[in-house]
């Protein structure tokens, strides 16, 4: 289990996978600290300096921050005799912040700061940018979330938005090292906590969607990553969870971790990105106003355990007892927009094998009856009949 204080001598870890005497090495971060207070996630910061005269180039957002966390947090960091420069990413009507443009941004930065550490400070949106930027130009990333809205806080993967305004996964590298403040994320909407949970509990539907594509069309498939996936999720699913306990959300916020070494392990998105994301990719083309990403990916779980004939009855009691929406017109998104996304989703990711390659015009009605009826039981004997 991931503790407050876990910490590693390097940034390797390795991980046995067969009886055979061959190994492999996986990236994980060296550091991890869940603290409580700009000044103790500054002590982080001169942790990973050990000593030294470490160079931190802080990323953010500047005046577009609703707290303003990262300006005081690099005062913090001053205050201790750090190193500290600044890129703001720039804001503009119509231009995500996640785009091309604010990578080059914070490498032409990088250039000329040269830092020892590029530290992604705020939303999932900026930790991509400082990640994908850090990863081009080989420096470590340090991870300070603001939100815990995604498992982007540890993953090895950034969604940057294309010039069409579609959103796009590439793959970048694991942070060298993560400092959550407790305090500030408590400042976030319960939203974002709820895209959080919604986004960590979706990887038991693409395990499932990774083993059925094993199965099926002999996809090479990685236990260890599955294994590590599938317990992040579960660590969270319990009948007397609440999301506004410090400790539910401490578990929470470790689950995220948890979820992006998975993928690290995976070397892709596959243990943490299933058929419910593809559905999720889809509204994001298909809405005037995408809901987060968290709550779309949450009904994409459902509709997808509805859609392999697995039983989602307690996954659905589950949901409700959290908040997290079980029907589309919780989130204010019609059945016939829902099906649809369903019907595009595959288009959303060629190559990428999940259940919606299964997917015909007779499972997308007997979604929409499961959808409109929502009847006591409903769920359960839709997904025994699908068997």
């Amino acid at each position: 289990m991931l503790i407050d204080a876990l910490s590693f001598e390097g940034a390797v870890a390795h991980a046995v996978i067969g009886a055979t005497s061959r190994h492999r090495s996986i990236r994980i971060p060296r550091l991890l600290r869940i603290v409580s207070g700009r000044a103790a996630v500054a002590v982080v910061l001169r942790e990973l300096a050990d000593g030294g005269d470490a160079r931190f180039l802080f990323v953010h957002s500047g005046a577009a921050s609703a707290t303003g966390y990262a300006t005081s947090l690099a005062a913090e960091a001053r205050s201790l005799r750090l190193q500290v420069t600044e890129c703001v990413l720039a804001s503009s009507p119509g231009v995500a912040t996640n785009s091309e443009g604010s990578v080059r941004h914070v490498v032409g930065s990088i250039d000329r700061e040269r830092p020892d550490f590029v530290v992604g400070v705020g939303g999932g949106r900026v930790v991509d940018v400082a990640k994908l930027a850090a990863a081009e130009r080989e420096v470590e990333l340090v991870s300070i979330p603001t939100q815990a809205s995604s498992d982007g806080i540890c993953s090895p993967v950034a969604v940057m938005v294309t010039p069409d305004g579609r959103p796009h996964s590439l793959g970048a590298r694991i942070p060298a090292g993560i400092a959550v403040d407790m305090e500030v994320l408590g400042q976030a909407p319960t939203v974002t906590w709820l895209s959080g949970l919604g986004d960590l509990v979706s990887n038991l539907s693409a395990v499932l969607d990774w083993r059925l594509a094993h199965r099926t069309v002999g996809e090479e498939i990685d236990d260890f990553a599955c294994l590590t996936a599938e317990a992040a999720a579960s660590s969270v699913i319990e009948d007397d969870a609440d999301l506004g306990d410090p400790a539910f959300r401490q578990k929470l916020i470790r689950g995220l971790i948890l979820s992006g070494i998975a993928m690290e392990m995976a070397g892709s998105s596959r243990p943490a990105s299933g058929s419910e994301h593809l559905i999720s990719h889809a509204l994001d083309r298909l809405l005037p106003t995408p809901r987060p990403h968290g709550l779309q990916v949450a009904l994409g779980t459902v509709a997808a355990y509805l859609l392999r004939g697995d039983a989602c009855q307690r996954l659905v009691s589950f949901y409700r007892a959290v908040g997290l929406p079980v029907l589309p017109r919780e989130l204010g998104i019609s059945n016939d927009e829902f099906t649809a996304a369903v019907a595009n989703g595959r288009s959303t990711r060629p190559g990428r094998w999940t259940v919606l390659d299964h997917v015909g015009d007779r499972d997308l009605e007997k979604l929409r009856a499961v959808l409109e009826r929502d009847g006591e039981g409903a769920w359960e004997a839709e997904a025994a009949s699908s068997r």
